[in-house]
Protein backbone atom coordinates (compact mmCIF):
# COMPACT_ATOMS: atom_id res chain seq x y z
CA UNK A 1 0.00 0.00 0.00
CA UNK A 2 1.04 3.49 -1.01
CA UNK A 3 0.29 6.51 1.15
CA UNK A 4 1.47 10.11 0.20
CA UNK A 5 0.25 13.27 1.23
CA UNK A 6 -0.46 16.66 -0.60
CA UNK A 7 0.69 19.53 1.75
CA UNK A 8 0.33 23.63 2.03
CA UNK A 9 2.40 25.50 3.58
CA UNK A 10 -0.60 26.15 6.21
CA UNK A 11 -0.60 25.27 9.97
CA UNK A 12 -2.17 21.69 9.33
CA UNK A 13 0.02 20.77 7.02
CA UNK A 14 2.95 22.03 9.46
CA UNK A 15 1.53 20.11 12.30
CA UNK A 16 1.31 17.05 10.22
CA UNK A 17 4.67 16.70 8.66
CA UNK A 18 6.63 17.75 12.18
CA UNK A 19 4.76 15.27 13.92
CA UNK A 20 5.44 12.40 11.15
CA UNK A 21 8.47 13.12 11.44
CA UNK A 22 9.10 13.09 15.48
CA UNK A 23 7.01 9.45 14.97
CA UNK A 24 9.44 8.70 12.38
CA UNK A 25 6.66 7.77 10.03
CA UNK A 26 7.55 8.05 6.46
CA UNK A 27 5.34 8.56 3.47
CA UNK A 28 5.70 7.02 0.29
CA UNK A 29 4.98 10.40 -1.96
CA UNK A 30 5.23 14.32 -0.60
CA UNK A 31 3.20 16.48 -2.88
CA UNK A 32 3.79 20.49 -1.95
CA UNK A 33 1.35 23.09 -3.11
CA UNK A 34 3.33 26.39 -2.32
CA UNK A 35 2.08 29.52 -2.96
CA UNK A 36 4.57 31.53 -0.78
CA UNK A 37 2.59 33.27 1.51
CA UNK A 38 4.16 33.68 5.07
CA UNK A 39 1.66 34.43 7.94
CA UNK A 40 3.84 35.61 10.75
CA UNK A 41 2.75 34.24 14.66
CA UNK A 42 3.52 35.80 18.15
CA UNK A 43 5.64 34.33 20.42
CA UNK A 44 3.07 32.89 22.76
CA UNK A 45 1.17 31.47 19.81
CA UNK A 46 4.58 29.61 18.69
CA UNK A 47 5.48 28.81 22.29
CA UNK A 48 2.07 27.17 22.23
CA UNK A 49 2.38 25.52 19.63
CA UNK A 50 5.51 23.59 20.85
CA UNK A 51 3.40 22.49 23.59
CA UNK A 52 1.56 20.43 21.28
CA UNK A 53 4.27 18.87 19.39
CA UNK A 54 5.10 21.34 16.51
CA UNK A 55 6.55 24.48 15.48
CA UNK A 56 3.93 26.63 13.97
CA UNK A 57 6.86 28.94 12.87
CA UNK A 58 8.37 26.36 10.66
CA UNK A 59 7.47 25.92 7.09
CA UNK A 60 6.80 23.20 5.25
CA UNK A 61 8.98 23.52 2.60
CA UNK A 62 11.42 24.03 5.76
CA UNK A 63 10.96 21.21 7.89
CA UNK A 64 10.87 18.82 3.93
CA UNK A 65 14.23 20.29 3.32
CA UNK A 66 15.60 19.63 6.73
CA UNK A 67 14.51 16.01 7.15
CA UNK A 68 15.86 15.07 3.56
CA UNK A 69 12.62 14.39 2.32
CA UNK A 70 11.69 14.14 -1.41
CA UNK A 71 9.28 16.24 -2.98
CA UNK A 72 7.61 17.47 -5.89
CA UNK A 73 6.57 21.61 -4.99
CA UNK A 74 4.32 23.31 -7.75
CA UNK A 75 3.49 27.27 -7.11
CA UNK A 76 0.14 27.01 -6.86
CA UNK A 77 -2.82 26.15 -4.45
CA UNK A 78 -5.27 24.65 -6.54
CA UNK A 79 -5.85 20.71 -5.70
CA UNK A 80 -7.94 20.90 -8.90
CA UNK A 81 -5.01 21.91 -11.52
CA UNK A 82 -4.34 19.72 -14.17
CA UNK A 83 -1.08 20.24 -13.47
CA UNK A 84 -1.64 18.55 -9.63
CA UNK A 85 -3.57 15.98 -11.44
CA UNK A 86 -1.17 14.56 -13.58
CA UNK A 87 2.08 14.58 -10.69
CA UNK A 88 -0.77 12.35 -8.58
CA UNK A 89 -1.31 9.83 -11.60
CA UNK A 90 2.53 10.12 -11.40
CA UNK A 91 3.01 9.02 -7.91
CA UNK A 92 1.00 5.88 -7.78
CA UNK A 93 -0.39 5.86 -4.58
CA UNK A 94 -3.79 4.12 -3.31
CA UNK A 95 -4.29 6.85 -0.47
CA UNK A 96 -3.27 10.75 -0.56
CA UNK A 97 -3.96 12.69 2.72
CA UNK A 98 -5.00 15.69 1.96
CA UNK A 99 -4.68 19.29 4.05
CA UNK A 100 -6.34 22.03 1.55
CA UNK A 101 -6.32 23.52 -1.74
CA UNK A 102 -10.28 23.68 -2.07
CA UNK A 103 -13.22 21.13 -3.04
CA UNK A 104 -12.15 18.16 -4.63
CA UNK A 105 -14.10 18.35 -8.45
CA UNK A 106 -14.91 15.26 -10.67
CA UNK A 107 -11.60 15.62 -12.26
CA UNK A 108 -9.48 14.34 -9.48
CA UNK A 109 -12.28 12.54 -7.15
CA UNK A 110 -12.31 10.14 -10.66
CA UNK A 111 -9.14 9.39 -10.31
CA UNK A 112 -8.03 5.75 -8.90
CA UNK A 113 -6.43 7.07 -5.48
CA UNK A 114 -8.42 7.58 -3.07
CA UNK A 115 -8.20 10.91 -1.10
CA UNK A 116 -8.35 11.23 3.42
CA UNK A 117 -9.85 14.11 5.02
CA UNK A 118 -8.79 15.07 8.93
CA UNK A 119 -12.79 16.64 9.40
CA UNK A 120 -12.72 18.86 12.77
CA UNK A 121 -15.99 17.46 13.97
CA UNK A 122 -17.36 13.93 14.64
CA UNK A 123 -20.06 12.85 11.64
CA UNK A 124 -22.73 12.95 10.90
CA UNK A 125 -23.54 15.38 13.63
CA UNK A 126 -21.00 18.41 13.08
CA UNK A 127 -20.63 18.22 9.09
CA UNK A 128 -19.62 21.49 7.29
CA UNK A 129 -17.45 24.29 8.69
CA UNK A 130 -15.56 25.51 12.01
CA UNK A 131 -17.35 22.57 13.37
CA UNK A 132 -14.70 22.48 16.42
CA UNK A 133 -16.03 25.77 17.84
CA UNK A 134 -19.75 24.37 18.15
CA UNK A 135 -18.60 20.98 19.39
CA UNK A 136 -17.36 23.38 22.46
CA UNK A 137 -20.32 24.92 23.09
CA UNK A 138 -22.33 22.40 22.58
CA UNK A 139 -20.22 19.23 24.50
CA UNK A 140 -16.98 21.09 25.77
CA UNK A 141 -15.07 19.11 23.45
CA UNK A 142 -14.36 18.49 20.26
CA UNK A 143 -13.67 15.54 17.63
CA UNK A 144 -12.10 14.51 14.70
CA UNK A 145 -13.60 12.42 11.64
CA UNK A 146 -10.95 11.09 8.94
CA UNK A 147 -13.08 9.58 5.72
CA UNK A 148 -12.50 8.90 2.40
CA UNK A 149 -13.54 12.30 0.10
CA UNK A 150 -16.66 11.68 -2.14
CA UNK A 151 -18.32 14.17 -3.86
CA UNK A 152 -20.36 15.46 -1.52
CA UNK A 153 -19.55 17.60 1.73
CA UNK A 154 -18.55 15.52 4.86
CA UNK A 155 -20.41 12.14 3.97
CA UNK A 156 -17.85 10.06 2.74
CA UNK A 157 -16.94 6.55 4.22
CA UNK A 158 -15.49 6.85 7.90
CA UNK A 159 -12.08 5.48 8.63
CA UNK A 160 -11.86 6.64 12.00
CA UNK A 161 -12.98 9.16 14.81
CA UNK A 162 -11.69 10.22 17.92
CA UNK A 163 -12.66 12.95 20.38
CA UNK A 164 -10.54 15.35 22.24
CA UNK A 165 -11.27 17.57 25.36
CA UNK A 166 -11.51 21.25 24.32
CA UNK A 167 -8.61 23.13 24.62
CA UNK A 168 -6.67 25.60 27.60
CA UNK A 169 -6.17 27.97 25.76
CA UNK A 170 -7.01 30.69 22.88
CA UNK A 171 -5.41 29.85 20.05
CA UNK A 172 -7.99 27.26 18.20
CA UNK A 173 -7.62 27.74 14.76
CA UNK A 174 -3.94 28.41 15.02
CA UNK A 175 -2.70 25.84 17.62
CA UNK A 176 -5.63 23.44 18.46
CA UNK A 177 -7.07 22.50 14.96
CA UNK A 178 -4.14 21.87 13.54
CA UNK A 179 -3.17 19.63 16.63
CA UNK A 180 -6.22 17.43 16.89
CA UNK A 181 -6.02 16.88 13.32
CA UNK A 182 -2.32 16.05 13.24
CA UNK A 183 -3.10 13.35 16.21
CA UNK A 184 -6.10 11.96 14.06
CA UNK A 185 -3.67 10.97 11.36
CA UNK A 186 -0.64 9.59 13.58
CA UNK A 187 -3.33 7.30 15.13
CA UNK A 188 -4.05 6.16 11.85
CA UNK A 189 -0.88 5.26 10.61
CA UNK A 190 0.56 4.12 13.54
CA UNK A 191 -2.40 1.77 14.19
CA UNK A 192 -2.28 0.17 10.54
CA UNK A 193 -6.13 1.70 10.12
CA UNK A 194 -5.97 2.04 6.35
CA UNK A 195 -4.87 -1.68 5.72
CA UNK A 196 -8.05 -3.17 7.54
CA UNK A 197 -9.95 -1.18 5.52
CA UNK A 198 -13.35 -1.92 7.31
CA UNK A 199 -14.66 1.43 7.12
CA UNK A 200 -18.09 2.57 7.75
CA UNK A 201 -20.50 4.11 5.16
CA UNK A 202 -22.25 7.37 5.97
CA UNK A 203 -26.36 7.76 5.05
CA UNK A 204 -26.21 11.49 3.90
CA UNK A 205 -29.35 12.74 4.91
CA UNK A 206 -29.01 11.65 8.32
CA UNK A 207 -26.93 14.15 10.61
CA UNK A 208 -26.02 18.68 10.86
CA UNK A 209 -24.51 20.54 8.78
CA UNK A 210 -22.92 23.76 10.08
CA UNK A 211 -21.52 26.93 8.43
CA UNK A 212 -18.92 29.60 9.32
CA UNK A 213 -19.64 29.97 13.21
CA UNK A 214 -21.00 34.01 13.64
CA UNK A 215 -18.15 36.11 15.40
CA UNK A 216 -20.06 36.72 18.80
CA UNK A 217 -20.71 32.40 19.04
CA UNK A 218 -16.78 31.96 18.56
CA UNK A 219 -15.66 34.34 21.02
CA UNK A 220 -18.24 32.40 23.65
CA UNK A 221 -16.48 28.95 22.55
CA UNK A 222 -13.25 30.98 22.83
CA UNK A 223 -14.27 32.20 26.28
CA UNK A 224 -15.31 28.60 27.12
CA UNK A 225 -11.68 27.83 26.96
CA UNK A 226 -9.79 30.05 28.48
CA UNK A 227 -12.56 30.65 31.47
Amino acid sequence: MRIGIILTNDERSRAYLQKLQEKKILLDSYVLMNNKNERKFSKEVISTSKKFGFDISETTKDTLLKNNILFNEVDFLDINHPKLINLVKKENCDYFIFTGGGILKKDILNLSVKFIHMHPGIVPYYRGSTCFYYSIINEQSAGVTAFIMDKTLDTGNIIYQKKFDKPNHQFIDEVYDPHIRSETLIKILEGKILEKNNFTEQNPENGETYFIIHPVLKHIAILNCID
